[in-house]
């Protein structure tokens, strides 16, 4: 069963979410990245600020991810 905030999800990069942590694209080759938060209630604050709004383009692992691509380096 999908979660409800995965369809509101715009950031390119974004691979899931759980208890507190949110998985993204890695910045090597074939990884990924969680992102750890204190709280369920600041990673979802997160995500709806910054993963569902604007493609993610708020978020500093977004630009960095998105650099690698726009240079070449990911395909």
């Amino acid at each position: 069963m999908s979660k409800l905030i995965e369809g509101r999800i715009e950031c390119p990069f974004y691979v899931k979410e759980g208890n507190a942590f949110i998985t993204c694209e890695g910045v090597l080759n074939g990884t990924q990245c969680v992102h750890r938060f204190k709280s369920n209630a600041l990673k979802n604050q997160y995500e709806s600020c910054v993963c569902c709004t604007d493609g993610g383009k708020k978020c500093q692992h977004y630009r960095t991810v998105s650099i690698l691509y726009e240079r070449g380096l990911r395909a």
